[in-house]
């Protein structure tokens, strides 16, 4: 078995997370051990043995007849205290082909895809829709994908007399290869599954769940078991390898439901509400821009009052809510993670913080990089910062670059007397008004004429008031003054609140930080996760069983794509683990 796991090699898989696991027909894997290749090659491959084996030659040319076995199993283990290996759903899909062709399926009901004998081929795909298992959803799994045409959870085991057995589960082909691609559309892979992991995470505010996501899995395993043979027992080394084992995982992480998201995305949208209460309380002849203009006016000389206000004050060309829209659907993308806030979830990819999923060495554990953690949770915090600056400007430029026009007019008088009609005229940026670059224009007109003005003046004097003429002149050179009075409205009722937004923003911002913290930092404590899963191998994980070599029989080769490893708190220190596509060959068997 030594010198046969030696001879063994691995396909190389290459995904990223969200890359896909699936592909056309085209993409999947040739696969050089299938069970319908040739043996032409050991035409001469005849070879004696004088101990007592039961059988003294073992040709492979020659149909030999060998028992072997083989097994596809999409899940099993136990998962969040339920026994998977008990659940009737995930019966796995077992094949014995006898030395005498006789091919003996487990379950009986399995389906024959119908090789020609002496091979035979049977599938067993799970209906995940049917599994109830509570904290733990697989139908996104169930979608079928070009190439696998028994869905993206199958489970497939073939097998033969003359040696060759192979094995396999996950998204595969009707022949048993794994179906890896990363050129794969997004559109056609199928949803992740998902197991909630919130109980077994501390407690943290601004949570509401956490889960894992485990993307479309597949494993096969297949072995020449007349070659291995040959080299087991005679020493004959074989022209190829004996067994070949492959999988591929097409994504994995942790997605959190987190208030604390939508918290930020609340603000905003409350602030956006304000706002618009604030526009339409400023407009009109007699919104607040129209009182504040009567008031200023008659502060530019004490004792004169203005008359209420006719015309129009109008604010154009602001739509604060399509302003802020792509801002509150963005998705926060950063090295590792992402802040969803349109749905209020953070994502995390595991393979970021761990290391690759595929083409991993065998029994290889994925491991937390706590330096990777605190370099994705300082980069959460600056890519929320940039956000909420991101909010505040826009909201401030749209602000800015509205148009307000002005056109009102009152009259004024003092001590009895009308002293003039004043009109009022704007038509400038919000922008402009508060920068000072643009001025209200005060017009007057039906000013008094004739010995009116000195009966006006008497009077005036009388009341310790300024004459006429100086009133007038105090009046047409208020357009300044004006304004600035409308500016400081404007930034008390529009810009003020904007940055109140943005300080507000500032302080949800940390609790989604602390979310993000918490979870990674716990996650090691919760989780343990190990790819390319090889029983018979160094480093396989506790737990781990196959079945040896003997002096009559090939070892059995299986691969598992993903363990995973869950604390089981209701028994301290203990870990229920469970097996994410697993591919089974052998052992095969002399006569």
């Amino acid at each position: 078995g030594v010198a046969a796991d030696r001879a063994e090699r691995g396909t190389t898989v290459k995904t990223w997370m969200r890359a896909a696991l699936a592909a056309s027909m085209g993409a999947a894997l040739v696969v050089p051990l299938g069970i319908t290749a040739t043996t032409a090659s050991w035409n001469d491959g005849e070879w004696a043995h004088e101990d007592a084996l039961g059988t003294s030659t073992l040709d492979c040319a020659q149909s030999p007849a060998l028992e072997t076995r083989s097994r596809g199993t999409f899940l099993a283990g136990e998962l969040l205290g339920v026994d998977l290996d008990t659940v009737a759903a995930l019966e796995d899909m077992l094949l014995t082909v006898q030395a005498d062709g006789t091919a003996v399926p487990d379950p009986s009901n399995a389906i024959d895809l119908g090789s020609t004998p002496p091979t035979a081929t049977f599938a067993n795909p799970l209906d995940v829709t049917a599994l109830g298992i509570v904290g733990v959803d697989l139908t996104g799994l169930a979608v079928p994908l070009p190439g696998a045409a028994l869905g993206a959870a199958n489970q497939w085991a073939q097998g033969s007399s003359g040696g060759r057995a192979a094995g396999a589960a996950g998204l595969i082909n009707d022949s048993g290869g794994v179906l890896v691609s990363d050129s794969t559309p997004d559109d056609d892979l199928p949803q992740p599954a998902t197991i909630d992991l919130t109980a077994l995470l501390p407690s943290v505010v601004g949570l509401d769940t956490a889960t894992l996501e485990v993307g479309a899995v597949a494993a096969s395993s297949q072995l020449d078991g007349c070659a291995a043979l040959l080299q087991q027992v005679w020493g004959v080394a074989p022209t190829q390898p004996t067994v070949e084992r492959d999988y591929g995982i097409a994504s994995l992480g942790v997605v959190l439901d987190a208030p604390a998201v939508g918290a930020l995305t609340g603000a905003v949208t409350t602030t956006v509400g304000q706002l618009e209460t604030a526009v339409a309380g400023l407009v009109g002849q007699n919104g607040l821009i129209a009182q504040n203009l009567r008031a200023a006016l008659a502060l530019r000389v004490p004792g004169i009052a203005a008359a209420s206000l006719t015309g129009t004050v109008t604010i154009t060309g602001l739509d604060l809510q399509s302003t802020v829209a792509p801002l509150l659907g963005l998705q926060l993308e950063g090295d590792g993670f992402t802040i969803d806030l349109a749905n209020g979830r953070i994502l995390v990819d595991i393979e970021r913080l761990t290391g690759p999923l595929n083409d991993a060495a065998p029994n290889t554990e994925l491991v937390l990089n706590a330096g990777v953690v605190n370099a994705i949770v300082a980069e959460a915090g600056t890519l929320l910062d940039d956000w909420a600056d991101d909010v505040t400007d826009a909201l401030r430029t749209a602000i800015r670059n509205a148009q307000l026009k002005i056109a009102l007019t009152t009259t004024v008088s003092a001590v009895g007397y009308t002293l003039a009609t004043v009109t009022l005229g704007l038509d400038a940026t919000i922008g402009a008004v508060v920068d000072g670059t643009a001025t209200i224009g005060v017009t007057l007109s039906n000013t008094p004429t004739g010995p009116l003005v000195s009966t006006i003046n008497l009077a005036l004097g009388v009341a310790g008031l300024p004459t006429l003429t100086s009133i007038l002149s105090t009046l047409t050179s208020s357009g300044s003054a004006l304004t600035t009075s409308v500016a400081n409205l404007l930034t008390t009722q529009l810009f003020d609140r904007v940055t109140t937004l943005g300080a507000t923003l500032s302080s949800l911002s940390a609790p989604v930080v602390t979310v993000l913290a918490t979870v990674l930092n716990a996650l090691p404590t919760v989780v343990s996760l190990m790819v390319n899963v090889r029983p018979d191998q160094p480093g396989a994980p506790p737990g781990s069983t196959f079945t040896a070599a003997t002096s009559r029989s090939t070892a059995e080769y299986a691969v598992t794509a993903l363990r995973l490893g869950l604390a089981d708190f209701a028994v301290p220190d203990d870990v229920a683990h469970v097996l994410f596509g697993t591919g089974s060959a052998g052992p095969v068997t002399l006569p």
